[in-house]
């Protein structure tokens, strides 16, 4: 513990030193010339404005400009010089770390009128600066987009499948809002699940990211959320629906629509607060999904069966009681409440603060086929994820700027059938196991009686700077930490002694209580533990942007410290139940003193490279290769943290392991882009990942003293290799409509799909695989294809479509 605070006391010592002269991509920058359009000649001190901001910069003596720290997003930027017609381009689009290019020719105002010359900036089919595959997607995208959740619109990018990015595992993508991660590292899930209408511009990289995005093997999701606009505005939309199926001998009463089973509202509000100083913007949703999945309350929890011993037929065996009111229950429903607020300060020209804060309140239930019958008996689940994040931009210069941000987020998920311990109405054991065994059944009574509690909140801090230090080189310096604190409770509820059997006294009630950790019968029945790791990261990256290429060239430095122990003897792993004489003789306290050691502290550095240059005048070639780090999420590091097992032969279970090396991946890829005519472009891009030192299990298991039994631990064992390649034809918005057609062509393979499967194997006496076999999400074709149709009379409609060949352990 005291090496740990000595390095976070000397982490906080560099970013003192850091700030002074010290911004994650969340923006990018306009750039372009102003020339004479009658001489050619470059016009220098000429002003370029952005039109209702205070962004803006002069051309320096051969007519460039720079203006940086620009939100993504669509505006009008303007170039004036007395003598000369003001020209203005309209609906010019800005997207995160990327460059719009502006050129302006000015042509003298020889009567002086003031006429201004308004353009319609037109969007590049070809986007000469991105070095690695990355779809941005802006809030009109999604407007135009028949989608309602934001993970709807991931499962339409290229190289995605169910949740999988390029062939990798769940939980390799880290998730960003305005330049933060907002990832929860217990599973690699997303905190806050953003609403669509928050969102200003999303954007997906699932090539060889720059060297300023760290912890992700796969994929990295940067939103940007939106920000009030200068004038009041306001809206509301509601939809509701269902689901409607002929299938019934699958769906339980799906034939039967209610049009309220689905069912969601939300609003908006944007609007000054203090003239241009102070802005507020907000959104609220309330949703109730219904689901498709139906059960039939035949059966109440506290509902006893009696089996009367072998009889003729099966059915006289039994006694059923039977209370239910037969109603009619959804079973994978969920209920959703979003707020987001976000408050936009800007004191000077040259400072803006920002305040996000975002809730998702979620309660749901998953689908349990053996509660079909017995709803109420299931588990209800409980998910909570709220961010706050500070933000401070400080504009040091035409060309230098930088961030600092402080955030907080936190989820909460827990599950229960009631929420208090010692609630009257659970029942007896035996209600679970009461069912008829001689056919399969489902549950005629009876109660989950398990507990689940597990919060993760991270406190981080983050700096970044960005200097245009020449025409050519832009610099971006960061460093961040981040605290994390991880809670967990997971406790089998145990019913007081000595209770009689229900189907002899007729009681189907129990009471409950919690185990004690301390009892050699009962520790096994509950597992609590608090932990509280630090990673720290720093990058450094340049991009030259040079006449014919684009390079972006950077590294990357991440630590973390996991707060963990591992054992000091694995042959005698449970200090509660400890095997080995010299160890049984004494007290756990005395044991406490040898019995572990701590996880040591990790480090790696990365390098990223990306180029992208112009091969045809509307054709661009684009290459990026870098090795990529990732902690494995913390579930994995401290599963079962005190290793505790019960008494028995044979593998008798699974523990973590805090002191895991990083999962590393070695992405490459090559790619072509080219315009085919103004509205049309194609892009063809292949790619490799070489993943190694996945989280998984070995073969060979940890035997304990004395030879009776064995166990498993998670280790650095698992890996992978992945090759794909994708065709991508864009028809940009045009002539009343749009389109998109993706095609992947992919081959995902590895020794395990998951951190478990070698175990597994070697529970079940089989063979585990010691080559490259197909993983359970590689899946060989997907397409994914998009249309939008508006109107001239301002109506439209929309169309996603989704194909993907079987998975290769399906039937």
């Amino acid at each position: 513990m005291k090496i740990q605070q000595n390095y976070i006391k000397l982490w906080i010592a560099f970013f003192l030193i850091a700030v002074p002269y010290l911004h994650a991509g969340v923006t990018g920058k306009i750039s372009g010339r102003v020339t004479d359009a009658q001489t050619g000649q470059p016009m220098p001190a000429i002003n370029v404005m952005i039109e209702g901001t205070t962004m803006g910069s002069a051309t320096d003596m051969e007519g460039h400009y720079l203006i940086m720290n620009v939100p993504p997003g669509m505006y009008t930027v303007t170039a004036h010089a007395i003598g000369f017609k003001k020209v203005s381009y309209r609906e010019v689009k800005v997207s995160i770390d990327l460059t719009t290019k502006v050129d302006f020719q000015l042509t003298e105002d020889v009567l002086e009128m003031n006429e201004t010359i308004t353009i319609t900036a037109e969007k590049p089919l070809i986007t000469k600066d991105l070095t690695a595959s990355t779809a941005v997607v802006s809030s009109r995208d999604i407007e135009a987009l028949p989608v309602t959740e934001f993970r709807e619109i991931l499962e339409l990018q290229a190289g995605v499948i169910d949740g999988h990015v390029r062939g990798g595992r769940t939980g390799e993508i880290v998730y960003a809002i305005d330049g933060v991660p907002i990832t929860d590292t217990f599973d690699g899930s997303t905190v806050i699940d953003v609403n669509t209408n928050s969102i200003e511009e999303m954007q997906f990289v699932s090539g060889a990211f720059n060297a300023e995005y760290g912890k992700a093997l796969s994929g990295y999701v940067n939103i940007a959320t939106k920000e009030a606009a200068e004038s009041f505005s306001a809206g509301i939309t509601a939809y509701s629906g269902d689901y409607a199926s002929n299938h019934t001998d699958i769906f339980t009463a799906i034939d039967r629509v209610d049009p309220l089973a689905i069912r969601n509202i939300e609003g908006f509000i944007s609007t000054p607060v203090l003239s241009d100083k102070l802005s507020f913007y907000g959104n609220v949703r309330y949703i109730h999904f219904g689901g498709w999945l139906h059960g039939k309350r035949v059966f109440n929890p506290w509902d006893i069966t009696i089996n009367n011993g072998p009889a003729e037929p099966v059915e006289s065996r039994y006694i059923i009681q039977q209370t239910g009111d037969g109603k009619i229950v959804e079973m994978n429903w969920n209920r959703k409440l979003y707020a987001h607020g976000k408050l936009t300060y800007k004191p000077f020209t040259s400072l803006k603060l920002n305040y996000n804060f975002m809730a998702d309140l979620v309660d749901y239930q998953d689908y349990h086929h053996y509660f079909k019958l017995n709803p109420d008996g299931n588990l209800k689940r409980f998910r909570d994820g709220y961010t706050n994040i500070l933000g401070i931009t400080h504009v040091l210069s035409s060309t230098t700027f930088y961030q600092f941000n402080v955030s907080y987020f936190k989820k909460h998920y827990k599950h229960y059938v009631y929420e208090n311990y010692a609630d009257p109405r659970y029942t007896h054991y035996r209600l679970l196991n009461q069912q008829p065994r001689d056919v399969p059944s489902f549950f005629t009574g009876g109660t989950e009686n398990q507990h689940f509690d597990r919060q993760t909140s991270t406190i981080a801090l983050k700096f970044d700077i960005t200097s245009q230090i020449t025409k050519n080189h832009q610099i971006k310096f960061g460093a961040d930490l981040s605290r994390y604190e991880l809670r967990f409770e997971d406790i089998d509820l145990l019913q007081k002694p000595g209770l009689p059997d229900p189907a002899e006294s007729g009681d189907p009630f129990a009471a409950m209580r919690i185990p004690d950790p301390d009892d050699p019968t009962e520790y096994l029945a509950i597992d609590r533990y608090t932990r509280n790791p630090v990673e720290f990261s720093a990058y450094i990256q340049d991009k030259i942007e040079l006449q014919q290429m684009i390079i972006n060239l950077g590294i990357r430095f991440d630590s973390f410290m996991p707060d963990g122990q591992i054992l000091a003897d694995p042959s005698d792993p449970d200090i509660y139940q400890p095997k080995r004489p010299e160890n049984i003789r004494k007290t756990i306290g005395e044991r406490r003193e040898y019995w572990y050691k701590d996880a040591t502290v990790k480090y790696q550095l990365s390098p990223r490279l990306g180029v992208s240059f112009p091969i045809t005048d509307r054709g661009v070639f684009h290459f990026s290769y870098g090795h990529f780090f990732q902690i494995p999420n913390f579930e994995l590091l401290y599963r079962n943290p005190e290793y505790k097992f019960p008494v028995g032969t044979g593998n008798v279970g699974i523990a973590g392991n805090p002191d895991l090396k990083a999962e590393e991946t070695i992405n490459g890829e090559v790619g072509f882009s080219q315009a085919i005519t103004e509205d049309i472009s194609i892009d063809i891009t292949g790619y490799f990942r070489d993943i190694r030192n996945l989280a998984g299990t070995r073969a060979d298991e940890i035997d304990m003293f004395g030879g009776s039994g064995s166990y498993s631990q998670i280790v650095n064992s698992d890996f992978g290799f992945v090759r794909g390649i994708v065709f991508t034809l864009n028809k940009r918005f045009a002539n009343n409509w749009s389109a998109k057609l993706d095609y992947t062509l992919q081959s995902a393979k590895g020794n395990a799909s998951d951190p478990t499967a070698t175990r597994f194997f070697a529970v079940n006496n089989q063979l585990p695989e010691i080559q490259l076999i197909r993983l359970n999400f590689d899946q060989t074709h997907t397409v994914n294809a998009s249309f939008n149709y508006v109107s001239p009379a301002n109506w439209g409609f929309s169309l996603i479509g989704k194909y993907g060949t079987g998975l290769p352990y399906t039937p």
